[in-house]
């Protein structure tokens, strides 16, 4: 979930504006060589809730004559980013943020061709409110999105391909 968290993020800051690799995970100290701007990526902690539902029923790719494929989620799965968007020039700041929240896609397939729902929950504003002269301005706003999914398994059921009728009764076709 993460890898695809990442490249989901990558994708909407170049659809607002930022290149692909000033995309970067958070730095364990932030330097003045740091390029501005640029985003900041921080995994938070992952929540798994169980669920057992079934969810999908479809022909099994193997043998779709004799076999059904079910799928059933497992586990639903919570991936909170927060995701830091650093510049020198707060009306850059405010414009990239409002469009990357309008690019964010709001329901996405991973790779298992599952539904992942992506949602910002929270902005948090940082470097606006200093009294202090500053000779290096920086202004932040971190973005809380969460990526929803689910854990599935396929499992593949025998389809009933020959009925034995038996005590007597016959069963013919009818032309």
């Amino acid at each position: 979930m993460r890898s695809f968290a990442v490249t989901q993020i990558k994708a909407t800051a170049v659809m607002a504006g930022l290149d692909e690799v000033k995309v970067i995970d958070k730095p364990l100290r932030s330097s003045i060589t740091d390029p501005l701007p640029r985003i900041e990526l921080e995994y938070l902690a992952e929540d798994l809730t169980f669920k057992s539902k079934r969810i999908a029923k479809f022909n099994s790719p193997d043998d779709p004559q004799k076999y059904r494929r079910v799928r059933k989620q497992r586990y639903r799965e919570k991936l909170t980013l927060r995701v830091t968007v650093w510049a020198d020039n707060k009306i850059w700041l405010e414009s990239f943020v409002k469009a990357f929240l309008l690019a964010l896609p709001n329901k996405v397939a991973d790779g298992d061709n599952n539904l992942v729902t992506i949602s910002a929950s929270r902005a948090v504003r940082g470097g606006f409110e200093s009294k202090a002269v500053e000779v290096f301005k920086k202004r932040s706003n971190a973005l809380h999105i969460n990526f929803i999914g689910m854990l599935c398994s396929d499992q593949d059921i025998p389809l009933i391909t020959d009925v034995n009728l038996k005590d007597g009764v016959d069963y013919k076709e009818q032309s």
